[in-house]
């Protein structure tokens, strides 16, 4: 069949609505498809056959021309480049719908034409996302001849350098879990396909992640995608993304690499939106460590300490790393007196007897806020529990 059985099916019920008449959509071997009268779908339509056959521009069927099958009304050829696709028919008196004849016939080859061809970019772009997808699991970057020439058929030159990034939904799996969650996901990854093809950047959807590829660019310029790419989400959605961008800022060859890099960078999501992965450092072996032992981690250096007050020891701690230890400063930043502060981190010392304003002590805290970080990433996105 010329278009899917769905699109004539949305096709006859538009038009039908349009003029108040049942509208029946016939393949080119005359037998119904569609129509607004569910009950004659999958009958042959002898009328349509033989404007088929004999190529007629219309054919009316009149009252004694009618069978258990075929109604009385007028029935048209769609023709597209010269070829009879279907046939088209509207059910009724002839005085009645005669007058509609050539105009729904039109609007029916507009709406044929229109569909095939959204049908064929959705094919262009799964053969597209097949080859990236492969692309992108191959190791290395020795490609055969074959492989290359299939890249340049669909427009991809794999030996261009590129650069990487990783997209990833901070609320990807509580949105999977629902239909309605499911339906905002596919608009929100559709939106992001439609910003990448606009910037003519390769895209691929892979759940739970999206891989954008951009020719070699420097990081400013994948700063600055990524950044048009979450506001994007967040103005019209609402949503929250962690994007990790890759280390090579002249671009590679290796695809499979630098997604790997992407892909890691991303996952240390938390730590900041937008995370390059020359920037990581404690970050590079954090998932190796696992969930147990990192709560295990946090229980023995705050023993018995809620929810909440172990919030506020993370805060703290965070503002003294980034005002280098100066209380001054966080007296500043936090609203306190530097005589609370002070307060606060002896109390905090008493608990394990770690100093934070000693080096060791400073250490053993920095890997506390990276494992609460973490924790609490894995659980927004995933809703583990870590106390």
């Amino acid at each position: 069949m010329y278009i899917s059985q769905n699109a004539a099916q949305s096709i006859v019920e538009e038009i039908g609505r349009e003029i108040n008449e049942h509208i029946n959509f016939m393949d080119q071997e005359g037998y119904i498809v569609a129509s607004t009268d569910k009950a004659r779908l999958g009958t042959l339509h002898t009328g349509a056959r033989r404007i088929i056959e004999e190529k007629l521009p219309e054919l009316y069927i009149t009252e004694e021309m009618e069978n258990s099958t075929t109604k009385k009304g007028i029935n048209l050829p769609i023709t597209i480049r010269d070829e009879i696709v279907g046939v088209v028919g509207i059910t009724g008196d002839k005085e009645r719908v005669a007058g509609y004849g050539n105009i729904v016939r039109r609007m029916t080859e507009i709406m044929v034409e229109d569909s095939r061809l959204k049908d064929h970019r959705k094919y262009d772009r799964r053969v597209r996302y097949r080859f990236i997808e492969e692309w992108i699991g191959r190791s290395g970057a020795f490609y055969d001849r074959g492989f290359v020439e299939r890249g340049g058929q669909i427009g991809i030159d794999i030996m261009k350098p590129r650069r990487a990034m990783v997209i990833r939904f901070v609320r990807y799996t509580e949105l999977s879990s629902t239909q309605e969650g499911q339906r905002r996901l596919e608009e929100m990854e559709s939106a992001v396909r439609h910003y990448a093809e606009r910037e003519e950047i390769l895209y691929l959807r892979e759940p739970p992640r999206q891989i954008c590829l951009l020719e070699a660019c420097s990081d400013d310029k994948m700063r600055r995608t990524a950044e048009n790419i979450q506001k994007l989400l967040r103005d019209k959605y609402g949503e929250r993304v962690v994007i990790g961008i890759d280390s090579v800022k002249e671009g590679s060859i290796h695809i499979n690499q630098i997604c790997k890099e992407a892909e890691r960078a991303a996952e240390a999501g938390g730590l900041a939106d937008i995370i390059f992965y020359k920037e990581l450092y404690v970050e590079l072996f954090l998932r190796d460590v696992t969930a147990e032992a990192q709560v295990e981690y946090l229980n023995r250096l705050f023993p018995g300490m809620g929810d909440e007050e172990l919030d506020a020891c993370m805060k703290l701690i965070e503002v003294f790393i980034e005002e280098d230890g100066s209380i001054s400063r966080m007296a500043d930043r936090l609203f306190m007196h530097k005589n609370t502060i002070q307060y606060k981190l002896k109390k905090m010392e008493a608990l394990n007897g770690r100093d934070i304003r000693k080096p060791v002590g400073a250490a053993v805290y920095y890997m506390a806020l990276q494992f609460y970080r973490t924790l609490n990433h894995a659980a927004e996105i995933g809703q583990r529990s870590f106390s």
